[in-house]
């Protein structure tokens, strides 16, 4: 093996993007000196949600979860003095996918890149977005279409180009075990596939069979995590040999997993993440083509630039000091590796046939309660200790390391700079362009036929993110809320609560902002109707008006707010003020989710009443909650 082989056995890449899109453009700039090979671009909520900084929805959120990108002159800034054309660039994004394309091919033309030169992956994967993450728009039949929409046209503009890359990683987070991760993950691609298959060529869908890549993730079980990532090698190239003729070569990014990472004594999560990243380096013959690490921080706040050089060192470590890439494959032969992927392939496959015959919608909501399940049954082993977690529930003596406090989320003119921005943007452009542009891509939705172009066409007479969700919402409907599916779900350990009057006690659940990560939403509302409570759910992308209107009317005891992207400080404070509006200023508030330490006191000056961190037993909250429901 040759030395340059042994140096880049994979993409070393961080999962970036902060504020707006010259500073982003900065921080890519700075991680590609540092020896970086590819951009893993992070889009704030509102672009991933298809909002304009300047939306209503968007408050307190802009610029806060990753870069904030509305128009071709922001695709711009962010790759100033970046060659489309060298480099290879991921966009985590899904819902808004085919206008993030449409932008990155915009600005390819308009910089005379060929498009055929360009290498990326768009994510594309609104599979796992209704079941595990939250980030979609449309209803899942409409949103499908759309994705495959991104993937037909990328066969034709960018045969270089991975136009979907389908998620474990985030069925793993909301409580996948290792097959199930693999089984329906490779099932959402068997979807895309399906569904593109009558609309292309035998070339042309060779092509995509060969593009569809995958994301992945890994975590601190290394036998099981070994297996998988040999099942996921093994089962994609089977299973697409067997049913089209083509036998791919399984191509995939991994990032280990966060929902490990603890709150509790965070400098343990260091070790975790190395750990973690063994089962997708070590086994040469289902190796990942890239990888990124989060920072160990993550249950504490955003990243901070320490915390992302902090990752791509570890990557170092691992390419250039342990020598892996030497070596052939190390598990081939394996008695117990090599049962346990036999074992794994199979169960897989019983997952994607009862799939496959399911169909697509059905097969969410089926996924939705599983999951549910899985994420109930995991937290119960911890609340048992029959799982240890160092610093959780064992060994939560704290280490005696000094600290700096967690980073702080984005400056608030972050957002004003921005809408100032936006506003002069709308009014340089020539209208009459972007009406034509808009009528074009409007017609298209209507049609049935492909957005991408018209999109693209949008983009170059400067569309706007939150203009291209509208016009396709005149065709599609408005936005759509999926439901919790907490169905069939119990948490050991939980006990039903004595009712002081007829009435049962009500709690409002909600999803402040636009952050679609329902995990502990669903593992608290399964406990608390467990413990006697009548839950009312009041959906995602919830703005704080709205929760106070939903709790006035349901009439509930205390209201519940779920929040993970930054937004903590301003939800809190604008919840209030619609409390006050409403004559319900006394009613209960509580708060869980990343919630800085430093925050807590402006959380409590806004009137919430108890703030839970990741990690909180479940019934600790159940008792807090039923003391605040009695008026204790």
């Amino acid at each position: 093996m040759t030395a340059s082989k042994r140096r880049t056995p994979w993409i070393i890449r961080t999962y970036a993007g902060f504020g707006d899109a010259a500073e982003s453009n900065r921080r890519f700039r700075e991680n590609l000196a540092r020896g970086q090979r590819g951009l893993s671009v992070a889009f704030d909520l509102p672009t991933q949600c298809g909002l304009d900084a300047d939306d209503p929805l968007a408050r307190g959120e802009v610029g806060q979860t990753g870069v904030s990108v509305a128009h071709i002159g922001d695709m711009a800034a962010l790759f100033d003095q970046i060659d489309l054309g060298a480099i290879n660039t991921s966009l985590t994004i899904n819902a808004t996918a085919p206008w993030l394309y449409a932008l990155y091919l915009a600005l390819a033309d308009e910089r005379g890149v060929p498009r055929a030169s360009l290498r990326g992956t768009t994510q594309n994967d609104l599979f796992k977005e209704f079941v595990a993450r939250g980030t979609y728009i449309f209803a899942p039949e409409i949103s499908f279409r759309l994705s495959t929409d991104l993937v037909v046209a990328a066969m034709t503009h960018t045969p270089r180009w991975n136009p979907t890359n389908c998620c474990g990683y985030h069925l793993m987070e909301s409580g996948a075990g290792p097959e199930e991760e693999v089984g329906f993950a490779l099932l959402g691609a068997l979807y895309v596939l399906e569904a593109v298959r009558t609309q292309l060529d035998d070339a042309a869908f060779e092509r995509v069979v060969h593009a569809i890549s995958f994301f992945i993730n890994s975590g601190l079980e290394l036998v099981p995590e070994i297996c998988k990532v040999r099942t996921y090698a093994k089962l994609w190239p089977a299973l697409c040999e067997e049913r089209y003729g083509i036998r791919p070569r399984w191509r995939a990014g991994c990032q280990v997993r966060s929902l490990s990472l603890t709150a509790q004594q965070p400098e343990v999560n260091i070790v975790r993440i190395a750990l973690s990243a063994i089962p997708v380096l070590m086994s040469a013959d289902a190796r990942v083509g890239a990888l990124q690490l989060p920072g160990f921080r993550e249950a504490l706040a955003l990243p901070d630039q320490a915390e992302q050089v902090l990752s791509l060192r570890t990557q170092q470590v691992w390419m250039h000091e342990t020598a892996i890439a030497d070596y052939p494959d190390i598990f081939e032969g394996s008695v117990v590796v090599e049962a346990e992927t036999a074992r794994m392939m199979d169960a897989a496959r019983a997952v994607i046939a009862a799939g496959l015959e399911r169909g697509y919608s059905a097969t969410l909501e089926h996924l939705a309660e599983l999951l549910s399940r899985r994420m109930a049954e995991w937290q119960s082993s911890i609340e048992r200790g029959e799982k240890i977690v160092v610093g959780v529930n064992q060994f939560e003596q704290g280490l005696p390391v000094a600290r700096d406090p967690a980073p702080s989320a984005v400056p608030v003119d972050t957002a004003a700079d921005r809408i100032t921005a936006l506003r002069a943007w709308r009014d340089a452009r020539d209208d009459e362009g972007w009406q034509r542009a808009r009528d074009a891509l409007v017609s298209a939705a209507s049609a049935g036929v492909s957005v991408i172009e018209p999109s693209v066409s949008f983009a170059k007479a400067g569309g706007t993110t939150g203009e291209w969700t509208l016009a396709l919402q005149e065709v599609f409907g408005p936005r759509y809320a999926a439901p919790l599916g907490v169905v069939g779900a119990t948490v050991s350990g939980v006990q039903p609560r004595s009712q002081s009057g007829v009435r049962r006690r009500r709690i409002l659940l909600a999803k402040a902002g636009l952050d679609g990560h329902v995990n502990a939403l669903r593992l608290l509302a399964v406990a608390l109707r467990q413990a006697g409570f009548e839950v009312v759910y009041a959906g995602p992308a919830q703005t704080p008006e709205a929760i106070a209107h939903a709790a006035v009317s349901e009439a509930v005891d205390v209201i519940g707010i779920s929040s993970l992207s930054g937004a903590h400080r301003w939800v809190a404070a604008a919840l209030q003020d619609a409390l006050v509006a409403r004559d319900a200023a006394d009613l209960p508030v509580i708060m869980g989710g990343i919630l800085p330490e430093e925050d807590h006191a402006a959380l409590r000056d806004a009137g919430v009443l108890a703030i839970f961190g990741p990690g909180t037993r479940l019934q600790s909250i159940i008792d807090t909650v039923t003391q605040l429901a009695d008026g204790a």
